[in-house]
């Protein structure tokens, strides 16, 4: 090797770091999520995994060990995380630990990024082939746990003489049992960075629907009365109105209770699945469905866009188009009415 030049070992450093962080940070954002194990929230993880089962290659592996148990499933999922990214990060068992995370990601491909198109956006066949080159080698020539262990100073002695039966059986004793300690010890580590993340969550504020009165989002509260819609059978502008409602609309609520640059969630009419108004900062109201395309997570308002908090989908709240994310598909629209100072939700 010309001297200067990085050895191929020192390369793959960075690349094994990276991967040990993140997996302890995914492990962590996921526990010290307030929503992820409560049902109903948008980042639940029994919502998560019925989206990430529908229509998937690996689909069959969520509905048989993961759906039946979400919540048991979400924190083992966490907890291996942690785990697989504490491993990788010291250089302990590496070359299991990176096969663990490659086929927990490959996995992922599978299920959560079957669906983005084109395949390249999806970042779980990326982790997949990073994690490939730690899967083959190891953390072999890198500063790393496994080196330490594996060559005591007696091994290093050993270069300089022949060991027999009696030292050698005991330098191997020595090594197995030094690394069963450490493996101990980031068995610990990594149940207290667990219990940590999940003591930190906070507790979770579900949204109220738009009849309860709190709006959802982030939006600013618009000042005054309510600013007329620009929804199906409501006006852009003016004062409030009189009209017929259809005897099949079905009223969601008053409409000053949702001001510009809010939104608020609700049941669809036609079969109950979450729907999303929003009033925009003009005074028109639109509504969409709240079921991300992506993976089947609920979205929200945040900002003046819809976005969806599982796996960063972005629509516009004009159109329901995707501004940005890996969701394959805009959000459907749904009917909605401003009339009588109230706002109604019509079947699709």
């Amino acid at each position: 090797m010309r001297k200067g030049l990085v050895s191929p070992a020192i390369a793959l450093l960075p690349l094994r770091l990276f991967l040990g962080v993140t997996f302890v940070y995914a492990g962590v954002q996921k526990l010290s999520d307030p929503g992820f194990l409560q049902t109903g929230a948008p980042t639940y993880i029994g919502a998560q995994l019925e989206g990430f089962a529908n229509g998937t290659p690996g689909g069959f592996v969520l509905r048989t060990f993961a759906l039946p148990i979400p919540v048991e499933a979400g924190i083992g999922v966490a907890l291996a995380e942690i785990a697989i990214g504490l491993l990788v990060t010291v250089g302990l068992y590496t070359r299991v630990a990176a096969a663990c995370g490659l086929a927990l990601n490959f996995l992922l491909f599978l299920t959560a990024s079957w669906h983005t198109t084109p395949y390249f956006l999806g970042p779980d066949l990326v982790f997949s082939f990073a994690w490939l080159p730690l899967a083959l080698a190891g953390a072999e020539g890198q500063p790393a746990l496994d080196n330490v262990v594996e060559r005591p100073a007696v091994a290093q002695r050993a270069r300089l003489r022949p060991l027999g039966p009696d030292e050698g059986g005991a330098m191997g004793a020595e090594a197995t049992s030094t690394r069963r300690a450490l493996l101990l010890e980031l068995g610990a580590a990594a149940a207290a960075i667990a219990g940590i993340s999940l003591l930190a969550r906070g507790a979770y504020s579900a949204p109220r629907s738009l009849a309860q009165g709190a709006p959802t989002g982030s939006g600013r509260a618009g000042q005054g009365g309510p600013r007329q819609g620009g929804g199906e059978g409501g006006r852009r502008n003016g004062g409030p109105r009189t009209a017929n409602v259809p005897s099949d609309a079905v009223e969601l609520g008053p409409a000053n209770r949702l001001p510009s640059g809010t939104a608020a969630t609700y049941s669809d009419p036609t079969d109950g699945a979450p729907d999303i108004v929003i009033r925009g900062e003009g005074g028109s109201v639109r509504a969409f469905s709240a079921v991300c395309t992506h993976a089947g997570c609920t979205v929200g308002y945040q900002g003046g866009t819809i976005v969806c908090p599982c796996h960063g989908g972005e629509f516009s709240a004009e159109t329901g188009e995707v501004i940005g994310g890996p969701p394959p598909a805009p959000l459907e629209p749904r009917r909605v009415l401003e009339a009588n100072g109230k706002i109604y939700a019509l079947p699709s």
